[in-house]
């Protein structure tokens, strides 16, 4: 293959990678950020369960349409008030490093996700876990302290993975498992070159016959998009994850290369900051949603892939329920008139955090045009993620709370309304508990949620759910943006290769045709 080097940036990434012109059998992936371990237990950010989930698999997860699906089980049964679930286990699977694969093996790992004493980031979705018993070879029985109708679709969240109990045992820190994580995986581990790169090899005893179809994977960090659309264009990758909204016309137009496009669930919002005095009036949180055209913010930061918000989860969230009542549809005169029947004709100002991702700022940019047409005088504040992390999810008095609009996105991994709604919006979520940084409280909604859990009956918890979503939406703790596509830029003879709606990236039936 003869490269073209599109920038100066594509040819530093190949040298850094130490790569020739002509790729080997292995699959090579940019990314736009390094993971930061490998441990899914301990882990809480995309691109790390994205590696993470070559090398291990979880009881259930999720096909392309957030459907669940058996993987490492077969089948579950859970009494009336989802407080017991039964669990079926896969025959014939194997560890990496040979250890079977069995009930001891998942009440292992179970047992250490439910252990609240370890720190690991994902012990809290799994804090009512009361025990976990062997019931035979196959078969596991959980049982629960009260009542969790989420609980199989929390077993199918990325971070819900089985680890070889040999090697939990054997290793005891996070340092040491960094250096030895063992699945039942399609590839095997081979090293992490911190801001360099994370290679896997291909596992030759893999218990799907047939899989995985290339010998490796190979995974780069590149920040910078336009360095990741260098390289895929110059043949120093064979995609790129994800692809930047802005960029997808210069991979349309290359006739090698393809855009792989997928629904996803991220509800992108602008949470509105409760405490503050004219924050706490309905009028003005409905006023922000009505200043606001969703389709021309999708048009500013997503080329206009994706659909505007119609509550306050996506569509492919289980239990979605579409609102139209109020409708938030673009209405500056509405907005208007809103601000003044709440005794802010004469004007409001406002300050909005955003992260400094290009992207990000230019959408702030966006809302501060837009709310400025009614009224609303905007400020905004970009910072990089760890002074943002620092001030917004450690602030433990909401009073101290500095910011009046903050920009961000919740994806729920669970795939459940349970898990899009009650770290947002629920009382106890409260910032740092969860992720409610509109310090939003409504009694109707907390029972709503919490009846949502009290059965595994998806009648009785879709109803809940509906009862939630229309209080959310007509509450306004947030101004309800919407839900961008995903996007992935490829080889035009690669397939297998796409992300998940949760924005997590597939990649274990990737093949080259």
């Amino acid at each position: 293959m003869q490269c073209k080097h599109y920038r100066r940036a594509a040819l530093a990434l190949a040298l850094s990678l130490g790569m020739g012109c002509a790729y080997a059998q292995g699959l090579k992936i940019s990314m736009y950020a390094d993971i930061t371990g490998l441990d899914p237990h301990d882990t809480s950010d995309n691109v790390s369960y994205s590696v993470q989930s070559g090398i291990f698999e979880r009881l259930f997860q999720f096909d392309a349409n957030m459907k669940l699906i058996p993987k490492l089980a077969t089948s579950y049964t859970s009494n009336k008030n989802a407080t017991e679930f039964v669990i079926h286990l896969r025959h014939g699977v194997t560890f990496q490093d040979g250890t079977p694969f069995n009930a001891a093996a998942v009440k292992a790992n179970l047992d250490r996700l439910a252990d609240q004493s370890l720190g690991l980031k994902r012990n809290s979705l799994f804090k009512l876990v009361k025990s976990v018993s062997v019931v035979s070879d196959d078969t596991v029985k959980v049982d629960l302290s009260q009542s969790f109708g989420a609980f199989i679709n929390t077993l199918a969240h990325p971070s819900a993975v089985m680890w070889s109990p040999a090697v939990l045992k054997k290793y005891s820190t996070e340092a040491q498992l960094r250096k030895h994580p063992v699945g039942t995986g399609p590839f095997k581990f081979v090293q992490w070159q911190p801001g360099k790169d994370v290679e896997l090899t291909k596992n030759n005893h893999y218990w799907q016959k047939g899989w995985p179809k290339v010998d490796s994977v190979t995974f780069y960090p590149a920040p910078e998009d336009s360095t990741r659309v260098a390289a895929l264009k110059s043949g120093q990758v064979n995609a790129i994850y994800p692809l930047p909204a802005d960029l997808v016309n210069t991979v349309k137009n290359d006739t090698k290369l393809a855009v792989q496009r997928d629904p996803s669930i991220y509800m992108y919002y602008m949470a509105i900051n409760t405490q503050h005095k004219p924050l706490a009036k309905l009028k003005v949180r409905q006023a922000i949603n009505y200043a606001i055209n969703r389709r021309l913010w999708l048009k500013v930061g997503f080329a206009d892939m994706g659909i505007p918000a119609e509550s306050a989860i996506a569509p492919r969230v289980q239990f979605f329920a579409k609102q139209s009542s109020p409708d938030y549809s673009y209405n500056p005169a509405k907005a208007k008139e809103l601000l003044k029947e709440a005794g802010y004709g004469h004007g409001l100002k406002l300050n909005l955090w955003v992260s400094n991702a290009t992207t990000a700022v230019r959408c702030a940019q966006f809302f501060k045009q837009q709310l400025g047409q009614v009224g609303i005088q905007v400020k905004v504040v970009p910072m990089d993620s760890g002074t943002r992390d620092a001030k917004l999810w450690s602030v433990r008095d909401p009073k101290k709370a500095q910011f009046d609009l903050y920009y961000g996105g919740w994806s729920p991994s669970t795939g459940d309304a349970d898990w899009a709604l009650r770290p947002l919006f629920a009382t106890e979520s409260w910032v740092p508990t969860a992720y409610n940084v509109s310090y939003f409280s409504n009694k109707k909604v907390d029972q709503a949620i919490t009846d949502g859990l009290a059965t595994a009956d998806p009648k009785v918890r879709a109803k809940a759910y509906a009862r939630a979503q229309k209080l959310i939406w007509k509450n306004a703790p947030i101004a309800f943006l919407g839900t961008p596509d995903n996007l992935v830029g490829k080889q035009k003879d690669l397939t297998g290769v796409s992300m998940l709606a949760d924005g997590t990236l597939l990649f274990d039936q990737a093949q080259f045709k």
